[in-house]
């Protein structure tokens, strides 16, 4: 029988892409955090049946707080973004203009 660990993050895998695949750009953010947490929740599975594995707890608590920050600097991109093009399509982004 399978796990409900394992469904979790099967899901969250299939989420995060599904997102990821979108053309705007705050569902995009938010695919690549949701992604994130996917991978955070394997190296949690493959540490072992107990969860005790010192080296995977540090590992995903420095992938944490890394997923914070990228997802903090590119919120401050989109938001920029938005103020110059208007759109949250990313196909729509304007050009330079010399």
């Amino acid at each position: 029988m399978i796990d409900f660990l394992s469904l979790s993050i099967a899901l969250l895998f299939s989420a995060g892409v599904w997102l990821i695949l979108s053309r705007d750009w705050l569902t995009l953010i938010l695919g690549i955090s949701v992604l994130g947490h996917a991978v955070n929740l394997l190296i949690l599975k493959s540490g072992g049946s107990q969860g005790a594995d010192h080296l995977s707890q540090a590992l995903i608590l420095t992938a944490i707080v890394i997923g914070l920050g990228m997802t903090a600097v590119l919120l401050v991109l989109a938001s920029q973004g938005l103020k110059y093009s208007k759109s949250r399509d990313a196909d729509f982004l304007p050009e330079d203009s010399e």
